[in-house]
């Protein structure tokens, strides 16, 4: 469990999605912790290791190290870690990914022509409105995307618990655009709960009120509740795939962190029976 200097040291210096405890307790069902610079949840022997230091450069050395003092602290039986870089470690693997979060600096922000043009065709089209709390008609959205599109488990939980993360904290936003009848053509969660950045954490768009140029509106809007608020940046999240990566790049995002993971399998790790052979010393 985080002090309250904790958290305000992570509100502090937080610019990763991951790095905001509302959010990732909200899906992980963890506790947040912090060893050293490194956020970590903890779930019933699930470890979740936040390999972004907070405030420090990141090391991978410094990582390892510290990566190792929360297997030892909680013993988990699985663990999963993210970081830019992935070390050489003893426990057993078992699946990693490679990404690149996409960064937009509100500061420097050139919206060219084509893109003014389909902003201002969904204005015609639409209305938008900025929230704290999803509505039924959004929570069937995101199942509509679940049922349309082939996902990992992995997304499909944490899709069914976005829900339960945007009513849990009060520093998520939803932005939505709807038509003229008052349906949904689509939607943003935005988080805001970090000093210097704004995080682009979810969007869903309608098939049936499809409007070209939705989701582009409501990431302007979100860009000018980022300004309003002062912040610095906006993490506009991983790449994912092409299409999302042509997106996030016509607004100006540009890679700048690796992200690399890997789950561990660590219930007959060989760390755990040396462990165990001490305690049976002791």
């Amino acid at each position: 469990m985080l002090t309250a200097s904790e958290k305000d040291y992570v509100f502090q210096y937080a610019y990763l999605p991951e790095h905001i405890t509302g959010y990732v307790a909200a899906i992980s069902e963890g506790e947040p912790f912090l060893i050293k610079d490194y956020l970590c949840y903890n779930r019933n022997g699930y470890l979740i290791f936040i390999g972004y230091p907070l405030k420090e450069p990141f090391e991978e050395i410094k990582m390892k190290e510290t990566f190792d003092m929360a297997i030892e602290q909680i013993r988990p039986k699985q663990a999963v870690l993210i970081a830019p870089s992935i070390p050489k470690l003893q426990y057993a693997r078992s699946g990693s990914e490679s990404d690149c979060y996409y960064r937009l600096d509100p500061s420097d922000l050139h919206i060219h022509q084509k893109l003014r043009n389909m902003i201002k065709r969904a204005s015609r089209e639409l209305y938008w409105e900025k929230r704290g709390n999803l509505n039924d008609d959004h929570i069937q959205l995101i199942f509509e995307f679940l049922s349309a599109y082939k996902v990992s488990k992995d997304t499909q939980r944490l899709f069914e618990r976005i829900p339960k993360y945007v009513s849990s904290v009060s520093t998520a936003a939803v932005f939505t655009a709807r038509n003229r009848e008052g349906s949904i053509v689509a939607f943003d969660i935005a988080e805001f709960g970090a000093k210097e950045y704004a995080f682009y954490m979810f969007n869903f768009r309608s098939q049936k009120h499809y409007v070209p140029g939705a989701s582009d509106l409501l990431l302007r809007e979100l860009i000018n509740t980022a300004q309003e608020e002062g912040k610095s940046f906006i993490n506009l999240g991983l790449g994912v795939n092409n299409g999302v990566i042509f997106f996030k790049k016509k607004w100006g995002g540009i890679p700048f962190l690796d992200y690399k993971s890997c789950n561990y399998n660590l219930s007959n790790s060989s760390i755990f029976t040396f462990f165990k052979f001490l305690e049976a010393k002791l």
